[in-house]
């Protein structure tokens, strides 16, 4: 046996990993000799007992390793490296603020994109039981497709509550229009019934008072907004306030809270809480039990999230009750949406309660970040050029380094550094931008506030990893291109710095190609603001102006005969909907058993005439009263979705009637643009039921005839304040919003110039500054500017040629593919869009060659031979 090894393997592997080196031999030796004794001493387990005793007996800081000489090499190198960096940026002030300024434009939008990607992510994750609320849906059939719905049959809330005791919390919420009177002064305000569990449910902590008001049904909570619209910066509670919920329906509230304001990322939210109980005040047939009627949405809170699948099991027996009265509005299943998800799933849920707009603001993400991108690179491109051309500066400090023994990886090691700590410069510039220029200009151009602040954790992991990347993508290189060049060449002065390099003028081939894209871009973009803004919507909206008369048949019949001896109104009529403004939806069955999902527009014969919309088939209604109950007028897009070689005199059933078309009119536009058309009916609306009042006036008498029409509402009904306008002015916020995307790409597209212009005069300045002989013995011999400015500009036409052979089309299909996954209705896709930014980048291109032609033209040639 050797007993060598029957030293214990882990107490000695111990020793040796804490022992001094250079005590390890003396120490052990002690120990190992005490070892071999024990053992004919006491036996081997007796003697390994002790050893390990001893390790640990000599685990004492007289034996412990010290720590390496701490040593301050890598500190000196990158002080020295920090130094150079500084003196390099001083030395070439231009160079250094067209690298830093590109960075930090891009970084800039970096900032912009985590922040809006944060807002967007961070919508409605504030609330603590937000994996413990569900939002009820349930799945309707829908032309062969199951359709998602977030609303909710009026019983089934209490049912649930009485039926399982898996839940804790069940609320009701139904929103209605109503009028706030204040200090004899009125307002149009959207208040919400809701259950006293909703300020429980949702995290919507109170400035003042309890949330125990909302139990009080002549309690109301107000949201902070409110509260400084009514009261200033005073403390509400207690204060009453009356709402009028009708005619001859109002009732006085007394404040019970404030909520806290509402973090910036919120999409659920409310001006005004009332209690449910009052819900009768808005709808005075109000029937809690009626299964055939919806509320806006019913939410439940379980006391774990494992009980829900104790209630989504029993769910099934609810389906007979809600299929029973409700034909169209059948119900195959339901599912309960977490609160925690509902925002972002809301896109895939008919009518939830958060007004989704996911959607949109995840494709604005998927562009600011292509955007971000797009500056990145450019502004990368644009070092690497600008930081070839600097090094051919450095070409003795980089013969000298590696005379005295720097490697190539030192010298990479040096430029990377050197670029990194450049930018942190830019990065600095690019956060002051972001935060004080980007984010406010996007904030006040869509109207939000994000809630960005730069205490944010997860920002500082993202900014340094922002650094890194753009640090080694743009810097890795220019120091491998560099750091290749020999000694002996630079000292002797043989190396050809810049004058070939394919790499870079692949660069600049991909910047004119991402400059070309952007341009295009905001080309497009601006050409659709103009499109939109003058495509037909279907019917003239130009002279048009309506009035909301509140559902009440009295008021339209004053409002009627009052307007209709106006000289200026050439048509007038009724309705119960209004386009822009308001549609039902209606569920149409076909045999064998095909239903379609429509909007119906019920209105008076007038309507299509005052409207001007387009009879293209059959005819309208007709005006003698009581006709066409059973008639409907369609558009084409129904026609289409129905497959309808003869729609006239086709008939179909709805809510239990059987309905015949009898006219198809001309496609138009209920929503906006962004919305698809979708399927409409007509339908011939009871007087009672007018809600709104239309007119068609004479051209230019709009402001005068409208005034008069606010004149008179206000005489009748001095406590409702008037509710109309111009038909032009319905989607004011469309054309707002869409004169909105094109500055903002303008502003992109500027910037984009601006990089790319940088970039081209890098590479020129490279070109040129290799070529100094050269121009100036052309000059000794007679040469002119154009002659300069010719032979400068032929080895950059087929660069330019290839670009944009490349980047035009590819602009054009991505701006297409923008177009389609943004709009849905938008300007078609032409030439003009591509040609235009080609047409800029040329212009570039000419100018960026005059200023080094200048620059050739004022250098002395007797200067130019001797320093080459």
């Amino acid at each position: 046996m050797n007993k060598k090894n029957n030293i214990p393997r882990l107490p000695h592997t111990f020793f040796r990993w804490y022992c001094q080196p250079e005590r390890y031999e003396e120490l052990h030796g002690d120990l190992e000799e005490l070892f071999y004794e024990r053992i004919e001493k006491s036996g081997l387990t007796k003697a390994k007992f002790l050893y390990l005793m001893d390790v640990i007996r000599c685990f004492q800081p007289y034996a412990w390793k010290k720590p390496r000489p701490f040593t301050n090499h890598h500190i000196v190198m990158f002080r020295n490296y920090s130094k150079t960096s500084i003196r390099s940026l001083m030395k070439n002030p231009l160079s250094s603020f067209i690298n830093v300024f590109g960075l930090a434009i891009a970084i800039g939008m970096c900032v912009l994109v985590y922040s809006y990607a944060r807002w967007v992510n961070g919508i409605d994750q504030f609330h603590e039981n937000k994996n413990e609320v569900y939002l009820i849906t349930f799945f309707e059939e829908r032309e062969g497709s199951a359709q998602q719905n977030g609303l909710t049959p009026r019983p089934l809330g209490e049912m649930l509550r009485e039926d399982f005791a898996q839940i804790s919390k069940v609320c009701r919420i139904e929103d209605a229009p109503a009028v706030l009177k204040f200090n004899d002064n009125v307002f149009n305000e959207k208040i919400r019934f809701s259950d006293p569990e909703f300020l429980q449910m949702f995290t919507f902590p109170l400035k003042w008072g309890s949330p125990a008001g909302l139990q009080d049904r002549n309690g109301i909570i107000l949201s902070e907004e409110m509260s400084e619209k009514y009261f200033g910066e005073e403390n509400p509670v207690g204060k009453d306030i009356e709402i009028i919920f009708g005619k001859d329906r109002s009732k006085i509230f007394t404040v019970k809270g404030v909520a806290a304001e509402f973090p910036m990322a919120h999409a659920v939210h409310f001006n005004f809480l009332i209690n449910f109980e009052n819900v009768f005040l808005s709808y005075p047939v109000y029937d809690k039990s009626d299964w055939s009627a919806f509320l806006n949405a019913t939410l439940i809170q379980v006391k774990k999230p494992s009980d829900l699948t104790h209630v989504e099991q029993g769910m099934a027996k609810y389906k007979a009750l809600q299929n029973g009265p409700r034909n169209g509005w059948k119900a195959s299943s339901y599912q309960f949406e977490p609160l925690a998800t509902l925002y972002e799933r809301g896109g895939n849920i008919k009518s939830d309660i958060s007004r989704n707009s996911y959607e949109s603001n995840s494709k604005s993400i998927v562009f600011l970040s292509i955007i971000g991108v797009f500056m990145l690179a450019l502004a990368c491109f644009n070092y690497i050029n600008i930081a070839i051309v600097s090094a051919a500066k450095r070409l003795k400090e980089i013969g000298v380094r590696k005379s005295i023994g720097a490697t190539r990886r030192m010298v990479i090691t040096q430029f990377l550094s050197e670029n990194i700590f450049v930018t942190f410069f830019a990065l600095i510039l690019g956060i002051i931008l972001g935060v004080t220029l980007f984010i406010p200009g996007f904030e006040i151009q869509n109207d939000f506030n994000m809630g960005f602040t730069l205490w944010d954790r997860n920002l500082w992991i993202y900014l340094p990893c922002v650094m890194l990347f753009t640090g080694i993508a743009s810097g890795i290189y220019p120091a491998f291109y560099i750091s290749r060049f020999q000694v002996v060449g630079i000292l002797k002065g043989s190396v050809e710095f810049g004058k070939k390099n394919p790499l870079t003028k692949v660069f600049l081939g991909f910047q004119q190609i991402l400059a070309c894209i952007l341009i295009a871009c905001a080309v497009m973009f601006t050409q659709n603001t103009s499109y939109v803004a003058n495509e037909s919507w279907g019917y003239e909206p130009r002279e048009v102006l309506y009035a909301d008369v509140a559902e009440d048949a009295a008021a339209y019949e004053q409002m009627s005969a009052f307007m209709s001896q106006n000289p200026n109104v050439v048509s007038l009529a009724g309705s119960r909907h209004h386009l822009g403004k308001r549609v039902s939806t209606k569920v149409l069955h076909t045999p064998p058993n095909n239903q379609y999902e429509v909007n119906e527009l019920a209105v008076d014969p007038n309507y299509f005439e005052t409207m001007q919309l387009s009879i293209r088939e059959g005819r309208a209604f007709n005006k003698h009263q009581g006709s066409d109950k059973l008639s409907v007028v369609v558009n084409e897009e129904l026609v289409k979705e129905m497959m309808l070689t003869s729609p006239v005199g086709q008939t179909f059933e709805m809510d239990s009637m059987r309905y015949e078309i009898i006219g198809v009119v001309k496609d138009f536009h209920t929503y906006s643009f962004d919305s698809k058309i979708l399927p409409t009916i007509f339908t011939v609306a009871d007087q009672k039921d007018f809600g709104y009042l239309s007119m068609k006036v004479r051209a230019g008498r709009e402001k005068e005839t409208y005034a008069a029409m606010q004149a008179q509402w206000s005489k009748l009904y001095p406590q409702i304040p008037f509710q109309g306008g111009h038909q032009e002015d319905v989607w004011g916020d469309f054309f707002e919003e869409k004169d909105g995307h094109a500055k903002f790409w303008n502003a992109v597209a500027l910037i984009s110039v601006l990089l790319a212009g940088l970039g081209l005069y890098g590479l020129m300045s490279l070109n040129v500054s290799g070529r100094i002989r050269e121009f100036s013995i052309r000059k000794v011999l007679g040469a002119q500017k154009k002659n300069i400015g010719l032979n400068i500009l032929r080895q950059y036409i087929p660069l330019f040629m290839i670009a944009f052979a490349i980047g035009g089309p590819v602009s054009y299909y991505l701006v297409g593919f923008f177009f389609d996954m943004v709009y849905a209705y938008h300007i078609p896709m032409n030439f003009w869009g591509v040609t235009i930014p080609v047409v800029v980048l040329i212009m570039v291109l000419l100018g960026t060659v005059s200023i080094q032609v200048g620059k050739v033209s004022k250098s002395n040639p007797v200067e130019g031979l001797k320093t080459e």
